[in-house]
């Protein structure tokens, strides 16, 4: 069952990354050990290889893999929309999240693709500090969207009241077919 899983994901992969046949396979592994363990943390993913290797050998592996694959920044969003065969336009949600880990804040900027059951994150940035995000920031976000998808798949872009100002909105209009009209704050 997991030898025709981690196949059919080779092969569904394989024509949009340029990795060594290795690569995408720890790549394949590494998306299924996710979804399996529900968790990003090496250690428990090394667990979920369906390998005769110790875990140590698997968790060196993934950890290779991480050092030496540099996939670019934008090669996710348009694997991601291609795979759910989402229609010719979409809602997206523009949204922030902060955690602390010790005395570190990790706070990212996410653009995530709306769908029926999930948000997918597609585009997202580390603010690298905490609290809100910036005008210049939400911008930054939303460049390497339009350099990837036309302005005009955006149906509709859901955000909440911390993502507010004139210069904010202008770029919006800039960008769309037809201005923004009003919104929406919750």
């Amino acid at each position: 069952m997991i030898t025709k899983a981690l196949t059919t994901l080779k092969k569904r992969l394989s024509p949009h990354l340029e990795l060594s046949n290795s690569r995408l396979e720890t790549m394949c592994l590494l998306i299924m050990g996710m979804v399996n363990a529900r968790t990003v943390n090496l250690s428990h993913l090394a667990c979920e290889f369906p390998t005769d290797s110790k875990v140590e050998s698997t968790y060196r592996r993934l950890q290779r893999f991480f050092q030496h694959v540099d996939l670019g920044s934008d090669w996710a969003a348009p694997l991601l929309v291609k795979m759910i065969g989402s229609g010719p336009t979409w809602h997206l949600c523009l949204d922030r999240t902060n955690w602390k880990i010790g005395q570190r804040h990790v706070n990212f900027l996410v653009l995530a693709l709306v769908t029926r059951r999930h948000r997918i994150p597609l585009m997202w940035s580390v603010l690298g500090r905490a609290g809100n995000s910036d005008t210049a920031q939400r911008i930054a976000l939303m460049k390497p969207y339009l350099s990837v998808f036309e302005v005009s798949t955006i149906k509709f872009l859901l955000a909440d009241r911390e993502f507010i100002g004139a210069q904010w909105l202008d770029f919006r209009n800039s960008q769309a077919p037809q201005p923004i009209t009003g919104f929406c704050q919750f």
